[in-house]
């Protein structure tokens, strides 16, 4: 008579594995929002800096890089 029951050690290595993928996309959604808010600090201080014409590009630099939050639109 068969027996069906997982080896205790699979269980381990699949907690592991979850664990690292886990690790990873947070490490990286962390490095994301990192260069997101450099670069949205850096839009920010030539908004401040600029007038006229420049400051509308400025403005549409920043307004693309909160579109690009959304996943399909590319900053």
């Amino acid at each position: 008579m068969a027996e069906n029951y997982l080896n205790p050690s699979i269980y381990v290595l699949t907690v592991i594995v979850v664990g690292a993928i886990l690790f990873l996309l947070l490490l990286k959604s962390v490095l994301y929002i990192n260069e997101f808010y450099k670069e949205l600090k850096y839009l920010n201080s030539e908004i401040r800096r600029t007038r006229g014409g420049e400051r509308k590009f400025w403005l549409y630099k920043r307004r693309r890089l909160w579109l690009s939050l959304i996943p399909f639109v590319k900053y």
